[in-house]
């Protein structure tokens, strides 16, 4: 299912990683490794964006760094893309600590979502 052009998506976007071609790679393979950074980009994107509402349904943007978030009255923030020095650090919006008890609390219950998300679409025929 792609989106169209010029809807944006309710999810932040990630930049998709670019790197030279090797030589050796075929035009398949090359097809694929595109569509896989493609694929990761969004997903992160989407982790981002579950990770913001469940920070906004916490109430973390009371007391969020940035005063866009505080203004608008919900989590629009984010950290730099390329900063992996803690796990997962660019899809944690900056108004969540980076506690690991806190990050994973969160993270279980953005699981726990999906997964209620995934069964009902399922119970429905959907999936």
């Amino acid at each position: 299912m792609s989106e169209h052009p010029t809807e944006r998506p309710w999810h932040p976007t990630f930049k998709v990683n670019t790197f030279p071609r090797d030589a050796w790679r075929t035009d398949a393979q090359w097809a694929a490794v595109l569509a896989d950074q493609e694929h990761d980009a969004k997903v992160k994107g989407l982790y981002l964006g579950l990770f913001q509402l469940l920070a906004g349904h916490l109430d973390f943007h009371r007391k969020c760094p940035l005063p866009g978030c505080r203004r608008l009255r919900k989590c629009v923030g984010r950290r730099a893309e390329n900063d992996w020095s803690f796990a997962f650090k660019p899809m944690i919006p900056p108004c969540v600590p980076l506690d690991p008890k806190v990050v994973e609390a969160m993270r279980a219950e953005i699981r726990a979502e999906v997964s209620r998300v995934n069964a009902a679409a399922k119970a429905r025929g959907g999936g």
